[in-house]
């Protein structure tokens, strides 16, 4: 059975302990990443953000959201 993909975001981790208070970071949910994105390329992104906010960049996540085609369901 094959996904569909539809949708796709991207979380970043901002670590900066003065700014952040007790936790020590920041998460951040940029949303529609192209489909075709590369794991470079979004670190790419996060570093550049993390330098603007002078933060440290910690984890990224990919968040995909996938359709499961109705045709293929009990094949």
């Amino acid at each position: 059975m094959n996904f569909e993909l539809i949708d796709q975001s991207v979380q970043y981790k901002f670590l900066n302990s003065k700014k952040y208070g007790d936790k020590g970071f920041k998460n951040r949910v940029m949303q529609n990443v192209k489909k075709n994105a590369t794991a470079s390329g979004l670190a790419q992104v996060g570093k550049a953000l993390a330098q603007l906010q002078n933060d440290t960049l910690g984890d990224i996540v990919l968040i995909q959201k996938q359709a499961v085609p109705m045709d293929q369901i009990g094949q």
